[in-house]
């Protein structure tokens, strides 16, 4: 990596290359099987933070090269709407894929006030939504979520933050833009763990390097750009003038 966070590695083909190294040394598992994983087995996780549409585009790479994971929808995102059809129709050709699919909760969401209780409205309301069973939630900004819990299990989900999974997998995430612990290839190739859980934010991986801000700036300046053109092409159908335009 040449620049200090590896911008350089955060793009398609970075990406394409971690999966088929992670393909050549481990198993891609289900969360629903965390407990009966053999060795050598990783759950790889996406947390759609920002991005389905980078979710997508990962998604196509892990099925080019015949991996899997799952894909944690937030139903409370600032910056796409998950009951939009065109980010139904992305999830749906997601879970076509071969890929399983998640919750991405936002305790903080309810105020923190009855998490059991907002996970079962909300798995319900994803299933629901895309026909599809969620196997494992993950919490949002968990380090400012205000509720935090360890049980392996919660509302009929893994819970990706279990006491389980915690003790028994080794970790890597690119929060942030970049690796916060350890380079994701070093721990693919180092050895250290027989079983891992990989977190991967979707709208990191871009066709170019870029800075983990510019990234961000991409997602919201293309959300941007389809309202204006959704906008216009709205005006059209109705045969309004488009003053301002």
């Amino acid at each position: 990596m040449t620049g200090r966070h590896g911008e350089e590695v955060f793009t398609e083909a970075g990406y394409r290359d971690l999966v088929r190294l992670a393909r050549s040394r481990f198993a891609f598992a289900s969360f629903r099987d965390y407990r009966t994983a053999p060795p050598q087995s990783v759950l790889w996780r996406h947390d759609l933070d920002f991005s389905v549409h980078r979710a997508l585009a990962c998604a196509r790479i892990e099925a080019d090269e015949d991996a899997r994971a799952t894909y944690f929808l937030l139903l409370h995102s600032t910056f796409y709407n998950a009951l939009e059809e065109g980010i139904v129709r992305r999830m749906r050709e997601i879970l076509d894929l071969g890929h399983e699919l998640g919750l991405h909760f936002d305790p903080a969401f309810d105020g923190g006030r009855g998490p059991d209780e907002a996970l079962v409205r909300e798995r319900a309301l994803v299933e629901d939504l895309l026909g599809h069973e969620v196997t494992a939630f993950s919490l949002h900004n968990p380090d400012v979520a205000g509720w935090a819990d360890d049980r392996d299990e919660i509302a009929g989900m893994t819970n990706a933050y279990g006491a389980y999974l915690s003790e028994h997998y080794g970790y890597a995430s690119d929060s942030n833009g970049y690796w916060r612990f350890k380079p994701l290839e070093d721990v693919l190739s180092g050895g250290e763990h027989d079983r891992l859980q990989v977190l991967t934010h979707p709208e990191w991986w871009v066709p170019e390097p870029m800075s983990p801000r510019d990234r961000v700036t991409r997602a919201i300046d293309g959300r941007a750009e389809f309202q204006h053109a959704r906008y216009d092409g709205i005006m059209t159908a109705m045969r309004r003038e488009n003053v301002g335009r």
